[in-house]
């Protein structure tokens, strides 16, 4: 039987019916057993539906944008800045 680890690493593929019949056996004989994967399963698909009814994401404030683009420009090192 595979463990929690590999359980939910299982998940997401799970829930889009992207496994294959013996690894579906084995995730579903796991969460047959085991009251934490199943919470985790239950968040999962939660998660699943509020991400496909959501109405996009939320604008990122223009500041927050110039920053990112900054420490991309910079590299893998954030420059030290300055308050404005």
């Amino acid at each position: 039987m595979i463990d929690c680890r590999e359980a939910v690493r299982r998940m997401w593929s799970y829930l889009e019916h992207a496994l294959t019949a013996d690894t579906e056996a084995e995730l579903e004989a796991h969460l047959d057993t085991c009251v934490r994967c199943c919470g985790e399963l239950e968040f999962s698909r939660h998660l699943r539906e509020l991400v496909a009814t959501s109405e996009g994401v939320p604008a990122m404030p223009p500041e927050v944008r110039a920053r990112i683009e900054r420490i991309l420009v910079a590299g893998d090192r954030p420059a030290t800045e300055t308050a404005p």
